[in-house]
């Protein structure tokens, strides 16, 4: 007997110790924090209506033309849509397009005759987002695939070169290592400031020759006082210098030592008062000064002269054709040159600078040709410590001297190189983005027609006055006179006839200038058919099952305009980086030339306001995780700063982490830390993969292939008549087919009271 209570104790004291070690499941709140999964369509098509439309119109704003007499300008904060002619099942049964129209306000100023009008104008057709998150055109469904590209800002990455002494050598003889600079914009010209291997610092841009770094520096307005004070080892701008500044008759500096006479010229630019005037226009000024004390005649000579320097170009062409001058120029002997060739020397090589100024500030610095973007301009200000306003989305002087200055500073090893597939240099353009770009584009065309129509407008009106009484009058007998009196200074007669008809037609269109003369649809309908129609990013949606069309509309591509081909795209782009965990899923990508370019979103995984992708994670303090305080969510950058622990990590009843070393991952290191030590938590183990992947039972112990080809392969499933339950669920099937919006979803929530095959009730409490 008392053998038998001591087991019974002893099986009692097991199963309080098992109790106590076994986890007790917490509820699970996870399915009820996952977002809308056709959210990213929907937000995105939702800014660019709120913002996109009026940030493209803004920018156009005022259209004027040459003279500007005439004023075009948009009010586009109060722009309206019409209410779509068909319903979405409507343009499909009858194939036509599920759009809108456009109508924005118009005023035109007309500053010659005085007058303001204002007009509503309809624009084009807007294409709208069904629910369900696609587009309907001529009776088709169509989806815009988010696109995946480096974020605007400056990348900072290194180039290796190899000599071999022999062509079949197998190792080189010489490496080097040198760095350079790629500044990325969201529209504008591509540039790059390399260091080659001599050391020697260049702007290199598509189809132009490579510029000397000071030179470009110079040219954009900055001293060389400035330029060499502000930059840590400037010696290395000189060494695209082939010349000795001191000594223009010594060619070509040595690569890698300066020569003394360069320093003494670097002293005397950056310490002392007096600069040394060694360069050709201060060479022309002193023997000008020169040639005024030797005689009072020059007075004469330069009155001559002022007509001369009226017209610039034609001081250019008097330079060009005038060989012995261009002669004398390259012999470096300005002594023989007589005062009007100087003056002409001199105005040419300003003409030039000019237009040199003009050339780099259309490319770089202005805002309708060159724009970086609000994350442009953040990332420029983050990386090179400036404090540029946020407004200025082109480059500055500023810019692209810190630039220099860090691309030197790299070279030194005293910075690090960039990540280029690293999350935090790459953003995601949403199908609201896209399609703001194409309104931009298709505005563009509209102001180039606007302005030509204004300048034909006012090429009439001022034809009119002009020429009125210059035109002969034509009556029956003008023939007969023109023969008597021959004339040869008269036009011929067809002629005459031909001015009159412009005259007369001109009359009467001299006070039809309107608005609704001026604006024409086909340039903003035009953008939006190219892109609809014949962009790689549009595509027509996959309509196999439900979880096929859920996973297009999140789906990310690198490929497309602006983006790699598959030809040129390395292992690296394609392969999978730490920063993807919790936003890009490693698993679902096709299989063959689009590996690791056509990607997915996890399941928990947002896209922000700037395009960052963001995953969530619970807070931890004091070794307690705080469900209850909602999801933190975190871009690749902001990750970076965290100390992060695992998803599947032990908790007690109240959430406290055992207190026991946990793994836990800080940026690509994984070490273990004390439970108060840590941040925070991942969210579900589903955080990692998309919802393809997420429908794959017991995914944990499946081969990484096999899990590719399954997630692949659902989206290819023929539906079956009758909707079944799966024998295996992971509990995501129902949010998936809900969110497709292949299902009746109820409008409100409530309690159901009755189902069967033709109603379901609900008792709701509608407030």
């Amino acid at each position: 007997m008392p053998t038998d209570i001591s087991n019974l104790n002893l099986i009692k004291n097991q199963q309080s110790c098992v109790k106590s070690t076994i986890a007790v499941k917490q509820p699970d709140f996870n399915k009820y924090f996952l977002s809308d999964f056709v959210e990213i369509q929907r937000k995105s098509f939702y800014t660019l209506l709120e913002k996109g439309i009026i940030e493209e119109f803004s920018k156009r704003n005022p259209i004027t033309n040459v003279k500007k007499t005439m004023e075009l300008f948009f009010y586009p904060n109060y722009y309206q849509l019409t209410p779509p002619d068909y319903t979405p099942s409507q343009a499909i049964i009858k194939s036509k397009s599920y759009t809108s129209k456009l109508y924005i306000p118009v005023q035109l100023t007309d500053k010659n005759s005085k007058t303001i009008k204002l007009k509503w104008v309809y624009i084009g057709d807007l294409p709208l987002m069904t629910k369900r998150g696609h587009f309907i055109l001529n009776g088709c469904a169509r989806v815009i695939v988010n696109q995946m590209i480096r974020s605007p800002g400056i990348y900072y990455q290194k180039k290796i070169y190899e000599n071999y002494s022999d062509k079949w050598s197998e190792k080189p003889e010489n490496i080097f290592t040198r760095y350079y600079a790629d500044l990325i914009c969201n529209r504008g010209t591509w540039l790059r400031i390399e260091m080659d291997r001599y050391n020697k610092i260049w702007a290199q841009m598509k189809r132009v020759p490579k510029i000397p770094i000071m030179w470009f520096l110079i040219a954009l307005g900055l001293t060389d006082k400035i330029v060499l004070k502000s930059i840590m080892d400037s010696k290395m701008l000189l060494y695209n210098l082939q010349e000795d500044p001191l000594n223009p008759q010594k060619k070509s500096l040595p690569y890698v030592k300066t020569p003394p006479a360069a320093w003494t010229a670097i002293y005397n630019i950056v310490f002392s008062k007096k600069i040394k005037k060694t360069k050709n226009k201060k060479i022309i000024n002193k023997s000008l000064k020169k040639k005024e004390k030797k005689s009072q005649k020059l007075l004469l000579q330069k009155n001559a002269t002022k007509k001369l320097t009226k017209d610039k170009t034609a001081q250019l062409a008097i330079a060009r054709s005038n060989t012995s001058l261009f002669k004398k120029l390259n012999q470096k002997s300005y002594k023989n040159l007589s005062f009007s060739e100087l003056i002409t020397l001199k105005k040419a090589i300003e003409l030039k600078s000019e237009q040199g100024r003009k050339w780099i500030f259309n490319k770089f610095m202005n805002p309708r040709t060159y724009d970086l973007g609000k994350v442009g301009r953040l990332n420029f200000n983050t990386k090179l410590k400036l404090s540029i306003s946020s407004n200025i989305t082109t480059l500055t002087p500023q810019d692209f001297l810190a630039a220099t200055n860090y691309l030197i500073l790299v070279s030194k090893g005293l910075r690090e190189l960039d990540d280029i597939d690293h999350l935090k240099n790459r953003r995601v353009r949403t199908s609201g983005e896209l399609i703001q770009m194409q309104i931009g584009i298709g505005l563009v065309r509209l102001e180039k027609t606007v302005r030509e129509k204004m300048s034909n407008a006012i090429n009439s009106i001022t034809y009119t006055s002009n020429d009125k009484k210059n035109l002969p009058q034509i009556t029956k007998k003008s023939n007969l006179v023109s023969r008597k009196t021959n004339q040869k200074k008269q036009l011929s007669n067809r002629n005459e006839r031909q001015r009159v008809i412009k005259f007369e037609a001109n009359k009467r269109n001299l006070y039809k200038i309107d608005i609704s003369n001026i604006m024409n649809t086909k340039p903003f309908n035009g953008a939006l058919r190219e892109f609809f129609g014949t962009s790689p990013l549009s595509q027509f949606m996959d309509q196999i099952n439900p979880l096929a069309e859920l996973t297009h509309k999140r789906r990310l591509s690198s490929m497309g305009p602006g983006g790699v081909t598959r030809d040129s795209a390395t292992l690296a782009i394609r392969g999978i980086h730490p920063s993807h965990y919790g936003r890009i899923c490693p698993v679902e990508t096709p299989e063959g030339k689009n590996t690791g370019l056509v990607n997915s979103l996890t399941a928990y995984a947002r896209v922000n306001t700037e395009g960052y992708i963001e995953t969530p994670f619970y807070k931890v303090y004091k070794g307690q995780v705080q469900k209850k305080t909602g999801l933190y969510f975190f871009s690749a950058k902001q990750e970076e700063k965290i100390k992060l622990g695992a998803p599947d990590l032990y908790t007690t009843k109240i959430g406290f982490l055992p207190k026991a070393s946990i793994p836990v991952r800080i940026i690509e290191d994984f070490t273990k830390i004390a439970r108060n030590e840590m941040q925070f938590v991942g969210v579900a183990p589903i955080q990692m993969i998309s919802i393809a992947t997420s429908l794959i039972p017991f995914f944990e112990h499946d081969d990484a292939n096999r899990a590719l080809m399954g997630s692949n392969m659902q989206r290819q499933a023929v539906p079956i008549l009758k909707p079944q339950r799966p024998i295996v669920g992971t509990g995501l099937e129902a949010r998936a087919v809900s969110d497709s919006g292949h299902v009746i979803t109820a409008r409100y929530s409530g309690i159901v009271t009755y189902t069967s095959s033709n109603k379901i009730i609900i008792y709701t409490q509608i407030s």
